[in-house]
This record gives C-alpha cells, sequence and structure tokens, in this order.
C-alpha cells in the first residue's frame, strides 16, 4: 500500500475520481470570465429624461447687459485736489489710473460713466477723458454724481 492515495478502505471509496482535470476547466473557466468582465462606469454619465420639447435647440443668444465702469471725481479742500477712483480703487497718479482701467477688457465696449461732482474742475474732467481715451475705452459719458443719487436729490 505505498503507492494508494486511498487513505481509507478500498470498500469505503470504490472508484477512485482524478480531480485534476475538473480543477483544470473551472480554472479556465475563471479566467474566461474575469477576462470577459466589464464593470459599470458609475461616473463620468448620468442618465436623465430630458422632455423631447425643449433642450438641443439652437436659441439666440443675447448679449450681457455689462454696468459701465464708474470713474468718480471728487474735490478734497483739504488737500487741494481732486480725489479720483476707478470702481472702489483710488488711483492718485495718472499711472495708477491706467492700471485700474487695464482690469476692464477692451473687447466688450464697455463705457466709462464719469461722476464728477460740480466743485471739480472742468480741466481735470478732460484729462480723465483723454486718460479714457488713451487707454482705449472711447465711449465716456457723465452721469448724476452718486451722492445727489443716494441723498434724493
Amino acid at each position: 500500500m505505498a503507492g494508494s492515495s486511498n487513505i481509507g478502505e478500498a470498500s469505503d471509496n470504490p472508484v477512485g475520481i482524478n480531480v485534476v482535470p475538473m480543477v483544470d476547466v473551472i480554472f479556465c473557466l475563471c479566467l474566461f470570465f474575469m477576462c470577459s468582465l466589464k464593470f459599470k462606469q458609475l461616473e463620468g454619465r448620468i442618465e436623465t429624461w430630458l422632455p423631447k420639447s425643449h433642450g438641443n435647440q439652437i436659441a439666440d443668444i443675447q448679449t450681457p447687459i455689462l454696468d459701465p465702469i464708474r470713474v468718480s471725481l471728487k474735490w478734497d479742500y483739504a488737500a487741494a485736489r481732486t480725489i479720483r477712483k476707478v470702481g472702489a480703487r483710488e488711483t492718485p497718479t495718472d499711472l495708477d489710473f491706467e492700471q485700474a482701467l487695464a482690469f476692464y477688457p477692451k473687447n466688450l465696449n464697455l463705457s466709462v460713466a464719469l461722476d464728477a461732482t460740480t466743485d471739480v474742475p472742468w480741466s481735470e474732467a478732460v484729462h480723465i477723458i483723454d486718460l479714457c481715451r488713451r487707454s482705449k475705452f472711447e465711449k465716456v459719458e457723465f452721469v448724476e454724481p452718486w451722492e445727489s443719487v443716494r441723498q434724493g436729490r
């Protein structure tokens, strides 16, 4: 019984089954199913049910309404000079003023709204218009001073 692989008695296991080919077939089936398995992609694709009458239709694109660039001029009696602001940024020199205007895009045809109080000298207002034109902003318009609008005058 040295070469026999039967551990129990011969009557307990009358037929010897060779399991090696069965393991080979199961292994091949496992490899086949693992290689042919495709996972469903959860990200990157959203399943939606959109109405058929709306959606992928060409619509007229309207240009957005852009507010003008607000430049305010106010006379400072204590310093005897004009305080210039582009938006909320104070620009004491011409270089600062042009750098503040450089932040705005030129291709959108933005207008510059010049808000000057009545005590600002005309020469300073004309100088601001010249700086705007030099910075490629062609449309400069005078508006009512913001302080008088706030006070309801």
